[in-house]
């Protein structure tokens, strides 16, 4: 139904806010980038670029099988290729900077990652570069590629190998200065001194010919704006206010423009390249930055989108943008990253969690952000030890998460752990962009006072029970602080629930809710005595649901 209403529009059968074919895409370009813009991506593999780092590699066919072959052949339909900082590369550019002429320059003084240049250099007497050589591949398996720009990336703040000239020679580009590093802590937005005021038209101009020269010389199928990396376009946010609504225009302008850049140079090949934008998980997130979704939404400046940091996986609340980008006609892929996954440990089970909860909100795939196949084999307890590495013939096997994930059918009956997150981001650069209302820990009121939280379980474990396919369901909660005369209450759904064990020494209490539902499931704490000899109060730091299957 959604492809069709998209159809219609650009077809002008059934009336849009806009003109349906925007200027510069003819009505049969039109018609191909709607059906592009809703092919199956299961899973979006967004690789950051660093594979040009290991190694050394000694040929492009060894670069490929680091982390692009293994993806091939799994759920993977789309791979986003990242090739450097927001203007610093390792593909061959003629506008922006390049790693390793940068090095070259500073006498090899700064050789972190050592065998970058190497690698760059070896591609390039091979004929190719990464992202050309990763294009190829990529749509030699038949798959989707886009190219990532990273909008307002600051690793250069702490990385002098990477802080290129253009912003060595133009300071006033940037909101800080390198001293910041030092007088502020790394939660704080002004420690990461090294971001672009997008207050500067020739920070735009600059950022938007570095995507125009991609989009004239790669065969990509389209591009990535990854507004994530890193969410700080404006002075008031380095005071955590929120960004003017003259702020809002200018980058609703960017990104207008970016939009149609995309139709002139799809119009110019014969064939789109869509536009996909990676935004925080809320509208009042995108809006503090200077993000108007609605508007891109609205206005058909998006043809995909990315939402969310994942650093809370499996707490993230994703409905709410997949409705709004539906309304739109416009895909959603909620972001999972392996950094936001550290803290559940190394298990499968929780990534089929997040996985299973973001199937049930509705969304149209899966983005992978911060992980790697061919590492994780070396990292992961739940993977294959004896992964190959090597071509496409050679790799026998491939990483379970790769192969499970991108599709409710392969994850129903897979063990799994449903948790409310626990780790807040508090780095400066990243906060404000970060949904973090529904993580833990939370305090108890010792008064009596209830404190309810959500736990999202995407599994319908209530017909799995009723058809015997559920082995168990065990319900863990760890309380910090809790003395031995403390008495807490659990209301699950709105039933009370008793313990099924007692309080543990590091404070875990096991619990049997019977009245689960698929979806948002309440749980509602509260103190019913209170052990006057306890001095802090009585937190709730972990929630997980251990799902075994028959």
């Amino acid at each position: 139904m959604k492809r069709l209403l998209g159809l219609l529009l650009v077809l002008g059968i059934v009336g849009g806010g806009d003109d349906a074919a925007p200027a510069g895409e003819n009505a049969e370009l039109a018609r191909m980038r709607q059906e592009a813009k809703w092919r199956r991506r299961r899973l979006i593999f967004n690789n950051d670029g660093n594979d040009l780092s290991a190694g050394p590699h000694e040929n492009p066919e060894r670069f490929l099988s680091d982390r692009i072959v293994p993806a091939l052949g799994t759920q993977v339909d789309t791979v986003f290729y990242c090739t450097g900082v927001s203007t610093l590369f390792h593909h061959d550019t003629h506008v922006a900077e390049r790693f390793d002429d940068l090095q070259e320059q500073m006498n090899f003084k700064q050789l972190r990652p050592i065998n970058r240049h190497a690698n760059m250099r070896m591609l390039r007497r091979a004929g190719g570069d990464s992202l050309s050589l990763v294009t190829q591949r990529v749509h030699k398996a038949g798959l989707e590629v886009f190219w990532t720009h990273r909008i307002n990336d600051i690793h250069d703040s702490f990385t002098d190998a990477v802080l290129c000239n253009w912003k060595r020679e133009n300071p006033q580009y940037m909101m800080g200065k390198p001293e910041d590093i030092q007088r502020y802590k790394v939660t704080h937005p002004r420690h990461m001194w090294s971001t672009l005021d997008f207050e500067n038209p020739e920070v735009l101009d600059y950022l938007y010919r570095i995507t125009e020269e991609v989009c004239q010389r790669y065969d990509v199928d389209g591009i990535e704006l990854d507004y994530f990396r890193h969410p700080l376009f404006f002075r008031p946010n380095l005071e955590y206010k929120p960004a003017t609504p003259a702020q809002v225009e200018i980058m609703t302008d960017f990104q207008r423009r970016q939009r149609e850049m995309a139709y002139r140079e799809g119009s110019r090949r014969g064939r789109p390249i869509l536009v996909a934008a990676h935004v925080p998980m809320s509208r009042e997130r995108c809006l503090h930055v200077g993000i108007d979704l609605e508007r891109w939404l609205r206005d058909d400046l998006v043809d995909i989108l990315v939402i969310g940091s994942g650093y809370q996986p499996l707490s993230m609340p994703s409905g709410d943008l997949v409705k709004i980008g539906h309304r739109h006609d416009v895909p959603v892929y909620p972001n999972i990253s392996a950094s936001g996954m550290q803290q559940w440990g190394k298990r499968i089970e929780p990534w089929r969690a997040a996985a299973s909860n973001i199937w049930r909100a509705g969304a149209d795939g899966i983005n992978l952000f911060n992980w790697f196949p061919a590492d994780s084999f070396e990292q992961d307890t739940f993977a294959f030890p004896d992964q190959a590495q090597g071509t496409d013939g050679k790799v026998g096997k491939k990483h379970p998460v790769l192969l499970t994930l991108g599709d409710p059918k392969t994850l129903a009956g897979l063990d799994k752990v449903f948790g409310i997150d626990n780790v807040k981001e508090d780095y400066g650069c990243l906060e404000q962009g970060v949904v973090q209302s529904q993580i833990l820990p939370v305090a108890l009121d010792s008064a009596g006072k209830p404190r309810e939280v959500n736990l999202p379980v995407g599994d319908d474990l209530a017909t799995a029970a009723a058809n015997g396919n559920l082995k168990n369901a065990t319900l863990r909660v760890q309380f910090v602080s809790r003395a031995p005369g403390d008495e807490v209450e659990l209301v699950f759904n709105g039933e009370v629930v008793p313990p099924n064990s007692v309080v543990s020494e590091d404070g875990w209490v096991t619990y049997r809710p019977r009245q689960y539902r698929a979806g948002d499931n309440s749980l509602s704490f509260r103190v019913t005595a209170a052990d006057p000899a306890r001095e802090k109060e009585v937190r709730v730091r972990s929630v997980e649901l251990h799902v075994a299957y028959r």
